[in-house]
């Protein structure tokens, strides 16, 4: 067996045992370069060193992973170290594959104490996994250009809270981000950020004059175009008030407007 039969790279397969659980023992053998610390290259071996990681279920059967590698100490700042190992997380009790799988079922609405349970880890260790990935999945967003086509509008996540502004990538149908306020100095933060702006060609919003002034300032070369629902809307509005004038009964007897 190689290490990518096990979804990790760099390691030589030594044995696999299937007693309760799959036993996979691993050996890392690469010696690192310099010491972390210092960027020394004198570093000796101070002996065996080996990593029992919560690994990928294999067959319906949870698995755990034992690499044997070496300790090392570096002759110049005499600090010993352990090198840090392909696919596993510095301080993790399991590799990284194995926590992405967790994030990916808890993110896909498993509840963290079911999770916890068929994973055999602690309900704590799920909320870890899981802050984990959100933060890194926080950073890749903030590498994303802006779409060519976004959708712009506000909206409160509860009664009585602060707004918050969605921008939607109309080209796709999918949420791009959600920052919280509505106004040009709570936004003014993210838009300066934002990559592509200059590349937007349609802005879509409500009637809103003071979306108009931000798109005009932060994306210069976009188009405005109103939604279709906030103009069906206006459009009633100014017809029911033509009706009301002529006949005043309609205030309070819309039925009659069927008839």
């Amino acid at each position: 067996m190689k290490s990518r039969d096990i979804g990790l790279f760099g390691y030589r397969i030594r044995s696999v045992e299937r007693k309760n659980d799959v036993e996979i023992k691993a050996a890392y053998c690469t010696r690192p370069g310099s010491c972390p610390r210092c960027a020394s290259k004198r570093i000796v071996s101070k002996g065996p060193y080996s990593r029992s990681l919560r690994h990928l279920d294999s067959f319906g059967l949870r698995s755990r992973i034992e690499i044997q590698l070496r300790r090392w100490q570096c002759k110049d700042c005499q600090r010993s170290f352990v090198p840090s190992l392909p696919g596993v997380g510095r301080g993790n009790h399991s590799t990284e594959p194995f926590r992405r799988k967790v994030y990916q079922d808890h993110h896909d609405g498993i509840c963290a104490s079911l999770l916890a349970r068929r994973e055999g880890i602690g309900h704590a260790s799920i909320g870890r996994i899981y802050a984990q990935f959100t933060y890194l999945k926080a950073q890749e967003r903030k590498n994303q250009t802006c779409p060519a086509v976004i959708g712009i509008d506000e909206h409160t996540l509860h009664r009585g809270q602060r707004f918050v502004t969605t921008f939607c990538n109309l080209k796709n149908r999918r949420i791009f981000d959600v920052v919280e306020g509505k106004s040009q100095a709570d936004l003014q933060g993210f838009l300066s950020a934002l990559k592509g702006r200059e590349k937007v060609k349609v802005v879509c919003i409500d009637l809103c004059s003071s979306y108009r002034q931000l798109i005009r300032k932060w994306f210069p070369n976009a188009k405005i175009v109103a939604d279709r629902f906030h103009v069906v809307r206006i459009v009633q509005y100014h017809f029911l008030s033509f009706c009301r004038a002529l006949v005043p009964e309609l205030k309070n007897r819309r039925g009659l407007m069927v008839v």
